[in-house]
């Protein structure tokens, strides 16, 4: 073999060398550009499952409270009408009250 065979077979090895290299980098890029987008897309779906969690817990609690806000306005109707009622009856004996009492000093 002579020196210009050899010559020519280490330019042909230094190309496909060369040639493998720029493959493995593309390669590299392609497989880093995959991993982000997979990466992204997992980010994106963990986000919009929490949200939806988050608003479903919320709704559930502005529930409760709702349901707990109807409840203690409706206590507090019967309360208050409990209270206009007691204050009903006891007038007629206030006004009794009242009138005796003013008899009782118009008298003296």
């Amino acid at each position: 073999m002579g020196k210009a065979e050899i010559l020519r077979e280490i330019k042909t090895a230094e190309e496909k060398v060369r040639s493998m290299i720029a493959e493995a980098e593309e390669r590299r890029k392609q497989l880093q550009a995959d991993g982000k987008r997979i990466a992204l897309q997992r980010t994106e779906a963990a986000h919009k499952e929490l949200r939806q969690q988050t608003d479903s817990k919320l709704a559930a609690a502005q529930a409760r409270i709702d349901e707990q806000k109807k409840r203690l306005l409706q206590e507090g109707h019967a309360r208050a009408d409990a209270i206009a009622s007691a204050a009903r009856r006891k007038m007629g004996d206030a006004k009794g009250f009242v009138l005796s009492e003013f008899e009782r000093a118009a008298d003296a």
